[in-house]
């Protein structure tokens, strides 16, 4: 599988630096070995900003047996890169003076809360984040090992608020503290936190604060009634139902297409709305040998960007400031390495605008 990744990356390796859109993503999709030979079941989308223009490419259709092609309006699952949505929520917070940057999460916890004294004083909001917390991440842990028990289609539908404090309040140690450990569980409860100071359910925050300001009118955290979806496979091919994951929406929740999602890092890029707080997702929270980590976002030397993996959806979505340039590409079948390699291919081979001509 990693061979023939490889190998879409490698094609046309002769080629000049500094393609356009449509010769690069013709390259990627059509060119000898890429995507069309090698993945003829699977489906893209591609949105690309360049040159201060917009484009879109589609490869495939919604279904593996449909007729249905896909298009920039088609909805798919973007899993982490919720994760980006609800670390701007934060920087707009700490913007607003609503919670401060080094606040620790001890006095935004719902009244009532047990929470350990061995945990008093030492977890930021800012740690929920950056993955640094050290709190259990639903991921690899008991937790996650039990929610699969009971339901291996859609384990995540079980965690309620309820879940997510009995968490807290039944962890007596920070494993992993201030290292690098990837946690849904962490961004799940920073989302409610959010929501509880705001008077409103996570949900409801991002729809009122950034959807409806960017437009993004296609954006939801419901299953969508548009018939314009895409289908939901797994690596395989194997189809997945929709995923339902109840109060670890701020981890994985949203449904989006392409459309929005140029909308959304465009933002990024400019300097209207949420500047500031854009500004503060890309500071750096956590560094080490690997990687640097701001407010939702993996930092680059030249850009920043987020996956997104759902059982039967991938996502990549990157931008870069100094070369002002913006990048998604999502995939109906779940192939986070497929999407990547696909981003860093066109990623190489577009204009840098950051060289003046």
């Amino acid at each position: 599988m990693k061979e023939r990744l490889a190998t879409i990356l490698l094609f046309i390796c002769s080629c000049a630096f500094g393609q356009d859109p449509r010769t690069v993503t013709d390259s990627l999709l059509y060119g000898q070995n890429g995507v069309a030979n090698e993945y003829p079941e699977v489906g893209l989308v591609i949105g690309i900003y360049q040159d201060g223009k917009t484009s879109y490419y589609s490869f495939g259709s919604r279904t593996k047996d449909g007729k249905e092609p896909l298009d920039s309006t088609t909805i798919f699952e973007i899993g982490s890169a919720t994760k980006t949505f609800t670390g701007l929520l934060l920087a707009n917070a700490i913007e607003s003076s609503e919670v401060g940057q080094h606040d620790f999460i001890d006095n935004y916890l719902p009244e009532g809360t047990e929470f350990p004294s061995t945990l008093k004083n030492k977890i930021k909001l800012t740690d929920l984040a950056s993955h640094q917390s050290g709190l259990p991440n639903l991921s690899n842990d008991k937790y996650f090992s039990k929610l699969l028990k009971r339901d291996p289609t859609n384990p995540f539908r079980f965690v309620d608020r309820e879940y997510l404090y009995k968490v807290l309040e039944n962890t007596d140690s920070l494993v992993g503290y201030r290292q690098y450990q990837y946690n849904n569980y962490a961004f799940s409860l920073l989302g409610d936190i959010l929501g509880n100071e705001n008077d409103q359910k996570y949900t409801e925050l991002v729809e009122n604060t950034i959807l409806t300001s960017l437009q993004m009118n296609a954006t939801s955290f419901d299953i969508p009634s548009n018939p314009n979806v895409a289908g939901l496979y797994n690596e395989d091919g194997e189809p997945q139902v929709d995923m339902i994951i109840d109060a670890a929406n701020p981890a994985g929740g949203l449904k989006s297409n392409a459309v929005d999602l140029m909308k959304y890092l465009k933002a990024h890029l400019s300097s209207d709305k949420f500047s500031a707080a854009v500004k503060l997702t890309q500071q750096t929270y956590f560094e080490d040998s690997k990687r640097a980590v701001g407010l939702g976002w993996d930092i680059e030397d030249n850009y920043y960007q987020k996956d997104g993996d759902t059982f039967g959806n991938s996502i990549l979505m990157r931008y870069s400031k100094s070369r002002k340039q913006a990048i998604v590409v999502l995939s109906n079948h779940q192939n986070g390495e497929l999407v990547r390699d696909a981003v860093n291919f066109i990623y190489s081979r577009l204009k840098n605008q950051s060289i003046k001509r």
